[in-house]
């Protein structure tokens, strides 16, 4: 017995010129809805919070929202507050301790042995000379809350103990304090290397996000720009005795072009989420959250 034929049906160009159509649609609408009208994650979208603030009061009555994106506050439509003379600084070296090299100064510490302000002009001759940094800093280098139970002689603080544990942070575990540079490394390199230069800061206040954010943000507009300089001023606050600063007013500017290229004016509060801090006394609390 004959065995019966089957046929395939061919499909007509006409179909195949359709179902390709339905896909382009599809896939064309995928993407639109991807792309434009739900943003993703990890867009670049920043959700540090803003506030105006007229003076370092101003700054220490913030409140921290308690996350890692409010660790950073935009203070003033982030636009510094140098005056024309400021700006026009040039801190031209003296060969000393607080002026070590030309761009760079920095404050003696207060009576109490804490740390203060700084100032600089960043720029792309002076990170060039900038050496590799050492992977730990100097034993001596000791801002205060650094130890707890020290005191500070009059020139620098002795006695005491350090407790620093290692705490849940992100989606690993890192040592709670920092050395927090005021001037970062990558600007001026050893010479930053200096107690007068640091404060005792919690990771994320140094660099989770921290610092590490508007010194980026200075590094980025040097290297689009090479010829361009920043004006930059870091000041730690405190309230009454506290050893640990409260947070850092970090302003910075370039100078040629008055705040076109860079012009940011940040409060960055020296916090930790899961962490209690006794800025007095730099004691703390390690909550669950944190363990």
């Amino acid at each position: 017995m004959a065995r019966k034929r089957t046929y395939r049906r061919k499909a007509s160009p006409q179909n195949k010129i359709f179902s390709i159509i339905i896909l382009v649609a599809v896939f064309g609408f995928y993407f639109w809805q991807n792309e434009f009208s739900v943003p993703k994650e990890d867009s670049p979208v920043s959700k540090s919070p803003k506030a105006t603030a007229a003076d370092n009061q101003a700054l220490l009555n913030l409140k921290w929202d308690g996350t890692l994106d409010g660790d950073i506050v935009h203070i003033n439509d982030d636009k510094a507050t140098f005056t024309q003379e400021e700006l026009n600084q040039t801190f031209p070296s003296q060969a000393s301790k607080l002026r070590p090299v030309d761009g760079l100064s920095l404050s003696p510490l207060d009576n109490q042995g804490r740390s203060q302000q700084g100032n600089f002009v960043a720029s792309q001759a002076a990170i060039d000379k900038v050496t590799a940094r050492p992977e730990r800093i100097s034993y001596d280098v000791r801002p205060s809350g650094w130890f707890i139970n020290d005191r500070f002689n009059g020139e620098k603080w002795v006695g005491g103990y350090h407790n620093n544990p290692n705490v849940k942070l992100g989606n690993g575990r890192q040592a709670l304090w920092n050395k927090s540079h005021i001037v970062g490394y990558q600007f001026f390199g050893m010479p930053t290397m200096v107690t007068e230069n640091m404060t005792t800061g919690t990771r994320v206040q140094n660099a989770y996000p921290g610092q590490l954010v508007p010194e980026d943000d200075i590094r980025d507009a040097i290297k689009k720009h090479p010829n361009i300089k920043i004006r930059g001023q870091v000041t730690p606050l405190y309230v009454g005795n506290d050893r640990l600063a409260r947070g850092v007013h970090y302003m910075a500017k370039s100078i040629q072009d008055n705040g076109k290229t860079l012009n940011l004016n940040y409060w960055i509060f020296n916090v930790q989420p899961g962490i209690q801090i006794d800025y007095q006394t730099a004691r703390f609390k390690v909550l669950n959250s944190a363990k």
